[in-house]
C-alpha cells in the first residue's frame, strides 16, 4: 500500500487582530487522519485501500505581521515551512506532502491550492488551505498531490483556474468545487462539529480515473465485435474490488483507441449529494480531458441518467458514439443496476396505455317525440322520435411496459382515490348530465357508484370499471403509474359513462351535422374571430370527441362574428353538453389583434449549462 506522508502545520496570522481559532492539533489529526471520517477515509475508499494518508500534525505557530502577503502559494508554503524549521527544529525530510492550513482574520485576501514546496532538504506537494475551507477543497488538493489532474466536461464551461472544460464534471472530486456550475458536494444542514471543514462532502472520483489507476474492476464492451449484451454494476460506494460481485463499471471500446466508462452511484456515502441513484457515462482517452493531461486517465462528463428513469423519455437512454445504453434492471437491495448495451442506437420505449368503454346491456327504458320550433335549438327544427336508454357499461384501461421481462406493478387512481385490493366499490360525489328529450344541457351534483376489478397482466394490469344505469352520465380521472425496480411512467384517461341517453334516428343526426357544416364553411370565409378553449379542458377531451369539439368552436367563431347571440348561447350548451362541463366559457380572440413581434438583432444562445450539447 503507498504511504503518503502529510505534515499539516496550523499557521495563524493575526495582522494585528485577535483571532479566534478553533481547532487544535488533535482535531486536525482526525480530521486529516482519521480512517473513519477525515480525509485519509476519503481517500481509502476512492482507491480501496491502495493510499494511505499518514502523519503529523504541527500545532498552532504565529508570525507577527501586520500586513502579510499571501498572494502566492509557493512563497506561503515555503515561509510556513522555514518558520517551523527555524522556530522547532522541524525536519521535513520524511514527508511527501505539506499542508499549510492558515488561521487568518475573516475576509483577509489569500490564495489556496497547490504548488510546490521546498523544505531544507527536498521539495514537496505543497498545499495551502484555510480554517473553515470545505472538506470538498482539501480533498481535491490532496488528490493533486496522488498526481490527479482536473477532470472535464461542458465546453463551454470555464473557471479561472483551467481551461475551457475543465472543472466541469458535476459529479468528480477533481472538479471540486466549481462542478461544471450544476453539481454539488454534500452539504449537510449540521456538518461535524459544527465545523465548515465537514461541509462540502464527496464526491467521488470519477470511474474513468479509478479503473485506469485499478482502483475498481470493470467489463469491458466492444461494440465492434459483439452484439447486444448486458452488464450488472455495482454502487460505487457499496464495497471494494470483490470478483464474487458485480464490478463497478463497464469500459466500452472504440475506434481509434477511444474509450468510455459507464459508472452506477447510488446517493449514498461520499455521493450523497448527488441526490438520486444514476448512471454516470464519461469519456476517457480521445476526450478533452485527455487531450490537455495524456496519460494521466483524465476524463470528460457527458451525461447523468438519473433513476428511476421515465419510461418513454430520452433521459431514460444513452446514446453514444457506436453504442447505445438502456437500463433494463436494477436491485436496491443488491446496490446493483443491470444495463443493455448494444452497437448502433436505443430507442426508449413507453409504456402501453389503452381505454375504450364498452356497452354491456342497453334496456329500453320508454319512447316518445319532441318537437323544436325554429331557433329554439341549434340546428334542430321540426318533430322527432325518439327512445330512452339506460345503459350498463364497462370502461377497461390497460397499462404494461412492454418489456415484460422484470417484475412490473401498477398503481391506479381513480378521481384521486387510490384502488386498494383487487376489488372494490366507490361512492363519489360527481357532477352529472342529466339526460332529458329536448337535450339541453342540465347538471347536479349526485352520489354515484362505481365497481371496479383490478387484473393481472404479464407485464401490467387491467382495471374494469362498472356503473349504474341510475347515476346518469359522467366523467371519471383515470391515472395509472406503471413502475419497476428501475423506472416508472404514468398516464391518464378520462372515461365517460353514459347511464341514461335519449337516442333519436340517424337522420337526426345526419341533419344536425349538415346544418353546422354550413356554418362552418360559411365562417372560414367570413369569421372574424377564434375561439378558443382553456388549455386544461382540452386535455379531458376524449379523443373520438377532439373534431366535434372543434367543429363547434369554428361554429361559435362564426355565431359570435355575426351576433347571433341565441344561437351563440345554444351552441355553447351544445359544447357545455359534448365536454361535460356547463361551466365552459369559450373566449373568442378578434383575428385582427396582433401581438407585436420582436426580431431579434442576431442569433441567440439557449442558457449555458441547462443541456449538453455533445452529448446525447
Amino acid at each position: 500500500m503507498p504511504v503518503v506522508r502529510t505534515a499539516v502545520i496550523l499557521l495563524g496570522l493575526p495582522a494585528g487582530q485577535p483571532l479566534n481559532l478553533r481547532g487544535d492539533a488533535p482535531w486536525y489529526v482526525s480530521y486529516f487522519f482519521s480512517p473513519t471520517h477525515g480525509q485519509a477515509s476519503y481517500w481509502l475508499k476512492q482507491t480501496d485501500n491502495e493510499v494511505l494518508l499518514t502523519g503529523e500534525v504541527f500545532d498552532w505557530a504565529f508570525i507577527d505581521d501586520p500586513a502579510p502577503d499571501l498572494s502566492t502559494r509557493r512563497k506561503t508554503l515555503d515561509r510556513a515551512i522555514r518558520a517551523m524549521e527555524d522556530s522547532r527544529g522541524v525536519d521535513f525530510s520524511p514527508f511527501d506532502v505539506v499542508v499549510v492550513v492558515l488561521g487568518l482574520r475573516d475576509g483577509y485576501p489569500s490564495n489556496g491550492g497547490s504548488d510546490v514546496a521546498t523544505s531544507r532538504h527536498r521539495q514537496h506537494h505543497g498545499i495551502v488551505t484555510r480554517v473553515n475551507d470545505r472538506f470538498d477543497f482539501v480533498a481535491h488538493e490532496l488528490g493533486h498531490a496522488l498526481g490527479l489532474t482536473h477532470s472535464f466536461g461542458d465546453p463551454a464551461f470555464k473557471d479561472p483556474g483551467e481551461d475551457y472544460g475543465g472543472y466541469a464534471h458535476p459529479y468528480c472530486i477533481m472538479s471540486a468545487m466549481a462542478y461544471g456550475g450544476i453539481g454539488s458536494s454534500y452539504l449537510p444542514a449540521t456538518p461535524r462539529d459544527n465545523r465548515p471543514e465537514y461541509s462540502g462532502l464527496g464526491p467521488s472520483l470519477n470511474a474513468t480515473t479509478a479503473l485506469g489507476h485499478g482502483w475498481i474492476h470493470g467489463h469491458t464492451y466492444d461494440p465492434a465485435t459483439a452484439g447486444a449484451a448486458e452488464f450488472t454494476l455495482r454502487s460505487r460506494h457499496w464495497l471494494g474490488r470483490d470478483t464474487a460481485l458485480p464490478p463497478q463499471a463497464v469500459e466500452v471500446l472504440a475506434p481509434g483507441g477511444r474509450n468510455y466508462v459507464i459508472e452506477y452511484r447510488e446517493n449514498a456515502d461520499w455521493d450523497q449529494g448527488q441526490g438520486t441513484p444514476a448512471l454516470i457515462v464519461a469519456q476517457g482517452r480521445g476526450s478533452t480531458g485527455d487531450a490537455h493531461y495524456p496519460g494521466t486517465f483524465a476524463t470528460t462528463y457527458l451525461a447523468l441518467r438519473r433513476l428511476p428513469i421515465a419510461f418513454g423519455s430520452w433521459g431514460g437512454v444513452y446514446n453514444g458514439p457506436g453504442f447505445g445504453m438502456e437500463v433494463i434492471a436494477r436491485s436496491p437491495a443488491d446496490h446493483t443496476v443491470t444495463v443493455r448495451l448494444r452497437p448502433g442506437r436505443v430507442q426508449p420505449v413507453e409504456i402501453a396505455f389503452t381505454d375504450h368503454v364498452e356497452t354491456l346491456r342497453e334496456d329500453e327504458a320508454g319512447a316518445g317525440e319532441t318537437t323544436w320550433a325554429p331557433g329554439e335549438k341549434l340546428c334542430v327544427v321540426g318533430t322527432w322520435d325518439y327512445r330512452e336508454l339506460a345503459n350498463t357499461q364497462e370502461a377497461v384501461v390497460e397499462a404494461s411496459y412492454p418489456p415484460a421481462d422484470v417484475p412490473v406493478t401498477v398503481a391506479w387512481t381513480v378521481d384521486g382515490t387510490r384502488l386498494k385490493g383487487p376489488s372494490g366499490q366507490l361512492l363519489l360525489s360527481k357532477q352529472v348530465q342529466v339526460a332529458n328529450p329536448r337535450l339541453d344541457t342540465q347538471e347536479d351534483i349526485r352520489p354515484v357508484v362505481v365497481s371496479y376489478t383490478i387484473e393481472l397482466l404479464p407485464a401490467g394490469a387491467r382495471l374494469r370499471l362498472a356503473n349504474r344505469p341510475a347515476d346518469e352520465t359522467f366523467e371519471l380521472d383515470v391515472h395509472a403509474t406503471v413502475s419497476t425496480s428501475f423506472g416508472e411512467a404514468g398516464d391518464q384517461a378520462w372515461v365517460e359513462f353514459r347511464g341514461r341517453e335519449y337516442r333519436y334516428p340517424p337522420e337526426f343526426d345526419r341533419t344536425r351535422d349538415s346544418c353546422l357544416q354550413n356554418f362552418i364553411d360559411i365562417g372560414r370565409r367570413f369569421s372574424k374571430y377564434k375561439v378558443l378553449l382553456p388549455p386544461d379542458l382540452w386535455r379531458r377531451v376524449r379523443p373520438d370527441r377532439v373534431d366535434q369539439v372543434q367543429r363547434l368552436t369554428d361554429v361559435l367563431a362564426y355565431l359570435h362574428t355575426e351576433r347571433d347571440e341565441a344561437a351563440y348561447r345554444q351552441a355553447v350548451g351544445e359544447l357545455a353538453t359534448l365536454v361535460n362541463d356547463a361551466s365552459v366559457r369559450p373566449a373568442p380572440v378578434e383575428l385582427d389583434s396582433v401581438a407585436p413581434v420582436t426580431i431579434p438583432d442576431g442569433p441567440l444562445a439557449p442558457p449555458g449549462h441547462e443541456v449538453l450539447p455533445w452529448s446525447t
